[in-house]
């Protein structure tokens, strides 16, 4: 019971930074000026941080009902068990999904070059308030405050570094409370879940 309890704390943790990224860069907030970025439109990857948000808000509740099931009986077994397996299959698709559109790099490398990481995921970092701003395609030189660019950009690059990161972390905290609730149950009567 301490150690599904201590889990239940991180999943909590866990989802309330997935949570607080993700509606950070849904809404355009974090690096830049966030009241331009309200004007400005939709992110470029609005489902992908919906789903980013989705995950944590999901996480925190399950992760309050799990810590809840240790002490009410009605929520231990079958009713946990469904929600751990499902919060696991959903955070595991998020954090595949995150990781394939915002792919392994330095959010530090300022190279000028068509394979810099910053530039190959220009869309899905730059700014709301850039998205004006043209990255030349022969020079690879923002055509703007480069400097203003460049630090919004890294900043919003490592915050969806760390949401990627911080879903995964998630989902290995689901996918341990679900096989401690899978054990614990089997454990309890001689038998498997029916």
């Amino acid at each position: 019971m301490i150690v599904n309890l201590a889990v239940r704390v991180l999943q909590f943790l866990f989802g309330a930074v997935v949570l607080v990224i993700s509606v950070l860069l849904l809404k355009g907030y974090g690096p830049a000026d966030p009241y331009t970025n309200l004007k400005a439109g939709h992110a470029p990857e609005e489902a992908l941080m919906g789903f980013g948000t989705f995950c944590g808000g999901a996480g925190v509740i399950i992760a309050v009902i799990g810590a809840a099931s240790a002490f009410l009986e009605p929520l231990q077994g079958l009713v946990i068990l469904i929600l751990d397996g499902v919060a696991t299959f959903f955070l595991f698709a998020g954090g595949v999904a995150y990781a394939v559109k915002v792919g392994v790099g330095s959010c530090g490398d300022v190279r000028e070059s068509y394979d810099n990481y910053i530039v190959k995921h220009a869309k899905l970092f730059l700014p709301f308030i850039y998205k004006h701003i043209v990255i030349d395609s022969k020079t690879q030189r923002y055509s703007a405050d480069e400097a203003k660019t460049l630090e919004d950009t890294q900043g919003r690059c490592r915050m969806f570094q760390a949401d990627t990161a911080f879903l995964w972390f998630m989902f290995a905290t689901f996918a341990v409370t679900l096989t401690l609730t899978f054990f614990q149950k089997s454990g309890k009567r001689g038998g498997g879940i029916v």
